[in-house]
């Protein structure tokens, strides 16, 4: 054969391999092909390798491709960049019974429809990562904006338009195998619960969390800085505009242990305090004002807000048992405690703080520590998938529980807003279910119901509360509909 028919061959089968290239599945078939033309001769050695060695970049093209499908490239430091978010609707209806500045019980209700949006990416650049997150509410507790609102009294709620916020800021490093480092605005790195923070609620500062095994048990210890309220400011001389720096300080230790592919368990004890004992308002030195609202009012007082951390060392016992009942079915019995050992401090503070209702708090007493007992049930392809609360399509989960939150046990300004308005001296019973349509879109149902704990005291709460009452009885529905992506 003629060197011009050889190219022409050679060209004719390089143009037919080069355009099968698409299809992966006849990579094995083209190169049998190759070898065939070689061992008759219409191919050389030399230009049968140089085919396949392009059949190979080609296939490694390919293979590369595929593993950075779904992946943002932002720049050549960054590994790979993945965007998340959802979109949440909700129809909600509030109904509490109470009192207004003293006078007699009245009743007040919230109907609202509302939503929300979270928008973020994470980034990963070997041992580094970061995640940037904004979302709806200007509220640290909440991130829902209500349908046909208007910050304009000259605006109707079809020409408002609702801002994002930051709810993310940080980065990590994972130094070891056990040991990552934290820092920025971030998720609330603690084992806990509803109770004591808010789902919505981030921490600001730095987290170091060390994670091994301990046999079978997987130990985890936490720990986290928070910047509760700053920055500090001064004056010199010393005036009243001067400000403090309040931090908040968490510690946790815990373990997860698999006695099975059945069962698992789940403890922690956490320590929680605070740098100074007022979170709020214009600090004078030498003076311990009520301008930090560090009392907690009697009923009889005509108000239910409080701001002040001062006299919070809290020890938090969150716990877990998990059970795979069938092979797709799961149940598990939850709880928390909490117990403020300065407890009797703060409610000393709040007599002090109280003026002319200072025995209606000393005739009600001490009430520092809070409970909570639950039960869930739900489906699960496998034990892990249970732990996590990761469902996909088809999957359902219902869970109801009981708590009682004593007025000096925890911190007003974290509990969740949703469960009991936001406010302690309550009790109650809470039920919230799940059903998913997909994998990333899911039905939310919640209801509850609280009355006030302790009778002489009010059911006090900071800002970000949906009712203005001093609550004595509290009822929730909630409807959601949420869509990841």
């Amino acid at each position: 054969m003629n060197s011009i028919k050889m190219r022409g061959v050679f060209a004719a089968v390089t143009g037919a391999l080069l355009f099968g290239a698409a299809a992966p599945a006849m990579a094995d078939s083209n190169d049998d092909i190759i070898y065939a033309l070689m061992a008759k001769g219409v191919l050389t050695e030399e230009e049968g390798h140089q085919l396949l060695d392009g059949r190979d970049k080609e296939r490694a093209t390919q293979q590369k491709q595929m593993k950075s499908a779904g992946k943002v490239k932002i720049s050549d430091a960054i590994d790979n960049a993945t965007i998340y978010g959802d979109v949440r609707v909700r129809h909600e209806y509030r109904e509490g019974t109470g009192t207004v500045s003293g006078t007699n019980s009245v009743k007040e209700t919230a109907n609202k429809d509302r939503y929300k949006i979270t928008l973020g990416v994470k980034t990963e650049a070997g041992d580094w990562y970061s995640d940037l997150a904004m979302a709806m509410g200007a509220k640290g507790r909440s991130d829902n904006a209500d349908l046909g609102s208007s910050s304009s009294i000259s605006s109707n709620g079809v020409a408002a338009k609702d801002g994002l916020y930051v709810k993310r800021a940080m980065f990590g490093w994972k130094a070891t195998d056990w040991l990552t480092l934290e820092a920025g605005r971030m998720d609330n790195p603690l084992y806990t619960t509803s109770m004591v923070w808010d789902p919505d609620l981030v921490v600001q500062g730095f987290t170091e969390k060390v994670k091994f095994k301990a046999g079978e048990a997987n130990v985890f210890l936490t720990a986290t800085q928070s910047t509760y309220v700053g920055p500090k400011v001064t004056f010199s001389p010393t005036a009243s505009g001067s400000t403090v720096q309040s931090g908040l300080f968490a510690f946790q230790g815990g373990a997860q242990y698999a006695f099975n592919d059945k069962t698992s368990a789940k403890a922690a004890v956490t320590y929680t305090t605070y740098s100074r004992d007022h979170a709020w308002g214009v600090y004078v030195p030498g003076k311990s004002t009520s301008a930090y609202s560090n009392g907690f009012p009697a009923v009889g007082s005509g108000t239910a807000s409080t701001w002040g951390t001062n006299d919070l060392n809290t020890i938090e016992i969150p716990a877990e048992l998990n059970y795979m009942a069938t092979g797709n079915v799961g149940v598990r019995l939850f709880g928390d405690y909490v117990y403020n050992t300065s407890g009797s401090d703060r409610y000393n503070a709040a007599i002090a703080a109280a003026g002319a209702n200072a025995n209606a708090i000393r005739a009600a007493g001490n009430d520092d520590n809070a409970w909570l007992l639950g039960f869930s049930v739900g489906s699960a392809k496998d034990l892990k998938a249970f732990e996590s609360n990761k469902m996909a399509q088809g999957d359902w989960n219902a869970k109801i529980w009981y708590q009682e939150v004593g007025a000096y046990s925890i911190d007003q300004n974290l509990t969740d807003t949703d469960v009991f308005d936001a406010r302690v001296n309550t009790k109650g019973t809470v039920f919230k279910s799940q059903y998913n349509l997909k994998d990333n879109v899911a039905l939310n149902f919640t209801a509850a119901h609280a009355t006030r704990k302790n009778g002489e005291l009010a059911t006090s709460t900071s800002a970000g509360n949906d009712l203005g009452l001093n609550l004595s009885k509290f009822n929730l529905l909630q409807l959601d509909l949420t869509y990841k992506f």
